[in-house]
């Protein structure tokens, strides 16, 4: 039977917690009991093998017999600046850049963006779904909605900001200086509308280098894993 993930703390040096919605899940959806070998994380990159040992009302301890780097994750740190979508795109955006290996996603308020309002909760849900599914350790940190200006004042933390606009005339991702050896990168997807030209410019001020995915307009949630794709690929995560 494949072993199901979980979340978990530390509690000894070889028992670890699993509580609030993972133990909902553990218990109420898969059924596990005592006696159950599970794999547990607790964000700290390793899969740590056990057993469930104790079960109380909201939580279960787990025994662990085995600990075993874990290596999903590429080296390269990438922040999705996203520009909010409508909330069903937005579901799959966070979805799809867990499986790629994104670490941290925030939602940004654009001049183009109609949503009121960004599900935040619901945005974790769906990432610690898919860390499981596709078995990596640590979960993706999914940030409070965040306007633009306090957005561009965050990328002077990172080595490389990357910035994909329809109206670019020229410039690839892979012709990007200093890509291929960066450590923190931060990339920039606009929602339905784009970006408006002033908000190209004040990204590029603050250090952005403005690219272009091709002749073809792209929709928000494609632009969004393509560009991520690119990146990890010149940074040299997807070669074997």
């Amino acid at each position: 039977m494949e072993l199901k993930r979980f979340f978990a703390e530390y509690v000894t040096p070889d028992t670890l917690r699993v509580d609030a919605e993972e133990f909902t899940h553990m218990t109420k959806v898969l059924r596990h009991k005592v006696g159950y070998r599970v794999i547990v994380n607790p964000s700290d990159g390793t899969d740590v093998y056990g057993e469930i040992v104790e079960m109380g009302r909201d939580y279960a301890i787990v025994r662990a017999d085995e600990v075993r780097p874990n290596d999903a994750l590429p080296q390269a740190e990438i922040t999705l600046f996203q520009a909010i979508p409508k909330r069903d795109k937005m579901d799959w955006i966070v979805q799809k850049c867990v499986e790629l290996g994104v670490r941290r996603v925030v939602p940004i308020r654009t001049q183009y963006v109609n949503e009121r309002d960004f599900a935040r909760d619901r945005a974790i849900r769906i990432a610690d779904q898919a860390c499981k599914q596709c078995g990596r350790s640590l979960r993706m940190q999914v940030d409070a909605q965040t306007e633009w200006s306090d957005a561009l004042a965050m990328l002077a933390d990172y080595d490389v900001v990357v910035m994909p606009y329809e109206h670019a005339s020229c410039g690839a991702v892979g012709a990007i200086e200093g890509l291929r050896d960066a450590r923190k990168i931060a990339l920039i997807v606009g929602c339905e509308g784009g970006f408006a030209p002033s908000e190209v410019d004040r990204a590029e001020q603050a250090g952005a280098r403005i690219v272009s995915l091709g002749r073809q307009i792209l929709r928000c949630e494609t632009a969004a894993v393509v560009a991520t794709a690119l990146v990890l690929y010149e940074t040299g995560a997807l070669r074997a």
